[in-house]
């Protein structure tokens, strides 16, 4: 058995993974904004390209780490209902909060002097489709970039509160559930299932952590999560990370106050890097008309992003943690 510093490192990993993929997908929309990276500064756009890596990165920890703390908290169907009332208290107020700051700073950007961004037009039908998730099923455009990937993960909350019980019955229950979510990722057209490969190796990092799966088996898993993304035509950094951060999960104890920060902010700083960061590159970009003016307008704008984030995390996600914290699966 492992012991409780193990156990308790091996989270430290989970919060370290979050912070440097939200960096990552931070770093990469921060280097498609209208400010001119040229000369020593283009190299900003070379070193972050597979920043997007970071989004599917998160895939595998939620893989994770939402079983974990369902298993934790001893989870049962009976409890379906409470743990999506949970995750929606948790994640829902945040992403309605930003992207009511999307509205707001788009209309106040368009009155800015040099705005080069095109007029932001919305509907009503586009906005309130966002509520639900549903702006690809109904033909509308996402508001920001990164909105997509929470639909994905709405969907694997459902999933994941229906098959869990089912699943850690025992190893062929759980080998039986893989394979017919690896079948359905074919058919399916939902982003939850294009990566369930990601979602899949994840879990099974979280099997192992509970010895439902040796680590023989584990492998067996991640590599066979790895063979569907290839074979999906999926590009080699995608399959690639599949098999690093379920092995970072499983085996690696990585923990530094910096990366504990980010952790802690992670899902702020995603929501928020695109109006925030992009908003401010934007409108610096103008004065960028030197290598050094690019290098120092491209930081502040990540030190932006990371002190937004901060306050959003402090006064909008930090209570809606804790208010699902409060809501426990036992009476």
């Amino acid at each position: 058995m492992k012991t409780e510093s193990q156990q308790k490192g091996k989270i430290e990993t989970i919060e370290t993974l979050r912070g440097i993929a939200s960096l990552a997908v931070c770093l990469f929309h921060l280097t498609k904004t209208n400010l001119p990276l040229e000369g020593s500064a283009a190299i900003l756009s070379k070193i972050f390209a597979f920043g997007w890596l970071g989004v599917e990165v998160f895939f595998v920890v939620s893989g994770f780490i939402i079983p974990y703390s369902m298993i934790k908290g001893k989870y049962t169907l009976s409890h379906f209902f409470r743990f999506l009332a949970k995750r929606c208290i948790r994640i829902e107020p945040p992403y309605l909060v930003s992207i009511l700051m999307i509205i707001v700073l788009g209309y106040i950007s368009m009155y800015m002097p040099g705005y080069k961004e095109g007029s932001f037009n919305l509907s009503i039908g586009q906005v309130a489709s966002h509520v639900a998730y549903l702006p690809t099923h109904l033909g509308f455009e996402w508001l920001s970039p990164v909105y997509w990937s929470l639909e994905a993960e709405f969907h694997y909350y459902i999933l994941i509160a229906l098959i869990l019980p089912i699943m850690f019955k025992g190893k062929t229950w759980m080998m039986s559930v893989f394979a017919l979510l690896l079948a359905a990722s074919y058919i399916i057209p939902l982003y939850v299932f294009s990566y369930m490969p990601f979602f899949i190796a994840g879990i099974a990092a979280c099997a192992l952590r509970f010895e439902k799966l040796t680590k023989l088996e584990f492998g067996i898993v991640v590599l066979i999560c790895m063979a569907v993304s290839i074979h999906r035509d999926q590009p080699a950094a995608m399959y690639l990370s599949i098999g690093a951060t379920a092995g970072a999960i499983a085996w690696l104890n990585i923990k530094s106050k910096v990366t504990d920060f980010l952790g802690k902010i992670s899902f702020s700083l995603y929501l928020v890097h695109v109006p925030i960061g992009s908003k401010c590159l934007n409108f610096l970009g103008r004065y960028a008309n030197s290598e050094f003016r690019q290098w120092l307008i491209f930081i502040f704008g990540l030190v932006v992003c990371i002190v937004a984030a901060w306050l959003f995390y402090l006064l909008v996600e930090k209570p809606c943690q804790k208010y699902s914290h409060k809501l426990r699966y036992s009476s």
